[in-house]
């Protein structure tokens, strides 16, 4: 308007005529008719069509939707409310006890069976931390670990029972957010346990009497004016004879170990010369095999561990006998060695036929042979006694296998404090 009104003074200034003035007034004002139109056609068609749309969905189905969004709420309500339930009433039926710690530390979840296998004179609560909970030094210690990823697993005496715990990491996101624990009941398997390894023990010490009288036997008729066929029986005795008191010594080993009457005798041990020793005694035992043993330690000169040595040579020369076993001559056995900070890590690979993959969970097992070894002599105690030794050491056995490409056993050690 302030232009119309510029424009209409300065043409009255100049003398025009009234009835052009009229003109260009109307013409202005349409003119500026048209463009208000337009820019209100540009708000209004947008927003009158949103309005239009949005109309029908607000009066009309918004009670439907809104029905719709209840039913799914109760719905969603149901479903949590049975599946509580059911988590309620299986961990109340559980024999085994089970105990959830959260992110902090604390007791969150626990049930019946946990607070009877623990004892009744301690009642748990919620909020409680592994120390009040368990009263004894380990359980917090192991818990510790399962909190940084390494699941546990020990021994507890309650109220004249004997409990087998495990600390499961639980990280259903990837990082720990808590422990599940878990406990079982196991006085019976114990005590059952307990019994086999004096029988063992027992049986495997009066027989070495008797089979050493044989084997003295067996040597007089060799020496005797024998048949070839005499010679020949009299050699089979005697062979019959090792094999009898290799399987009695050891059962009397791995009694020793399980029973706990093994004692280590751990001592500062040069790793240089501990190698240089193991060379020699490979070389003596298993130089007439046919098949080339590698020794690998490539560490600094003068390292030193506090180890058992008579148990580490133990372990390791049940894995070489095994693995030059299974060797095909000509073929190699592998032995390396490595310190790190933390631990002492030994490996020993063959070249065999391998441990299928199904197999390999058992042949740490007593008197287990896997399908390739049973064509093979030996007790099936020897795997056995090699994983008990390690535990005993505070360290553990693991093996790596594929079918026709060879097996390859690893000890891992934890280091001990120099003396």
């Amino acid at each position: 308007m302030l232009f119309l009104g510029v424009g209409l003074g300065m043409t009255l200034r100049h003398g025009l005529s009234s009835l052009w003035v009229l003109g260009l007034i109307v013409t202005l004002a349409w003119l500026v008719v048209l463009m208000a139109r337009w820019q209100v056609r540009l708000v209004a068609e947008p927003l009158g069509q949103l309005l239009n749309e949005a109309r029908p969905m607000a009066i009309a189905d918004l009670p439907g939707a809104w029905s719709a969004l209840e039913q799914e709420n109760l719905d969603l309500k149901e479903r949590a409310d049975r599946e509580d339930q059911l988590l309620r009433s299986i961990m109340t039926r559980l024999e085994e006890g089970l105990l959830l710690f959260g992110a902090e530390g604390s007791l969150e979840i626990f049930n019946p069976a946990a607070q009877r296998l623990l004892g009744l004179g301690a009642p748990l609560a919620q909020g409680m931390f592994p120390p009040a909970v368990f009263q004894d030094p380990e359980s917090p210690v192991a818990l510790q670990r399962a909190y940084l990823g390494v699941p546990s697993e020990w021994r507890l005496s309650r109220a004249a029972r004997i409990l087998r715990a495990r600390a499961i990491p639980f990280a259903p996101s990837g990082a720990v957010a808590g422990v599940l624990l878990t406990l079982d009941d196991i006085t019976r398997q114990e005590a059952l346990e307990t019994t086999r390894q004096k029988f063992i023990s027992n049986v495997s010490h009066e027989l070495k009497t008797p089979v050493t009288a044989i084997r003295i036997a067996a040597e007089n008729l060799q020496e005797e004016r024998l048949s070839e066929a005499g010679q020949a029986n009299a050699q089979a005795l005697l062979r019959s004879v090792d094999r009898l008191a290799l399987l009695l010594g050891d059962l009397s080993e791995l009694s020793r170990i399980e029973s706990g009457a093994l004692r280590l005798a751990p001592e500062q041990v040069d790793l240089d010369g501990f190698v240089a020793s193991l060379r020699e005694d490979f070389e003596v035992r298993h130089g007439a095999s046919g098949v080339h043993l590698d020794l690998q330690w490539a560490g600094p000169a003068g390292t030193s561990v506090v180890v058992d040595p008579l148990r580490l040579s133990q372990i390791l020369e049940n894995l070489v006998s095994n693995a030059v076993k299974f060797s095909p001559p000509g073929g190699t056995v592998t032995v390396r060695a490595e310190r790190t900070d933390r631990d002492l890590q030994w490996e020993v690979a063959d070249a065999g036929p391998g441990i299928p993959e199904a197999e390999q969970a058992r042949i740490f097992e007593r008197f287990y042979r896997a399908q390739a070894a049973k064509a093979k002599p030996g007790t099936g105690l020897g795997l056995a006694i090699v994983k008990h030794l390690c535990r005993l050491m505070g360290g553990e056995v693991t093996v790596e296998s594929h079918p026709g490409e060879g097996a390859c056993f690893r000890v891992v050690l934890p280091l001990q404090p120099s003396r």
